[in-house]
């Protein structure tokens, strides 16, 4: 059990530790928000850094969410996620009420992964899918607070 909470303890600490980032250059950011297809091509290379940082820590939060949180919390709760399917994981977090919809958690995976393909090449498409994270920030946030909440209060 020990293992099992140590476990919990430092995908938490390393969740914290993208939210204070995240946090940070969200707040770097919001003179330049929203975006537009023209300001993003303006960009100099002081915001590009500011934006860089926050898409590579919204990325890294929703891995290590993904990851390493949502399965080490099924596993305290002895629930099976060995050769488990993330979408299944994803769905038993639903069904357990820890998480409040996986259809947002699959749509913020959809936009880091569009924006991951488009991020250079279409200036119009990468504004859009960086507002669209920046304004989402918070929901991403939302699925860690509720699962340690629950952390905190059951073990």
């Amino acid at each position: 059990m020990a293992l099992k909470l140590e476990k919990i303890e430092r995908a938490l600490g390393e969740c914290e530790k993208h939210i204070r980032r995240i946090k940070s250059s969200a707040a770097e950011m919001s003179s330049m928000m929203p975006l537009t297809e023209d300001r993003y091509a303006r960009l100099n290379d002081e915001e590009v850094k500011v934006v860089d940082q926050f898409l590579f820590r919204f990325s890294k939060l929703q891995d290590a969410i993904g990851e390493k949180l949502f399965r080490a919390i099924l596993i305290l709760l002895e629930e099976p996620v060995e050769g488990v399917p993330f979408l299944d994981i994803l769905n038993r977090m639903e069904k357990l009420e820890l998480i409040e919809e996986a259809r947002v958690w699959r749509e913020l995976r959809y936009d880091r992964n569009e924006l991951a393909h488009n991020y250079e090449e279409d200036a119009d498409e990468a504004a859009r899918v960086i507002n669209s994270l920046y304004d989402k920030r918070d929901l991403l946030c939302e699925f860690y607070y509720r699962i340690k909440q629950y952390y905190e209060k059951s073990f």
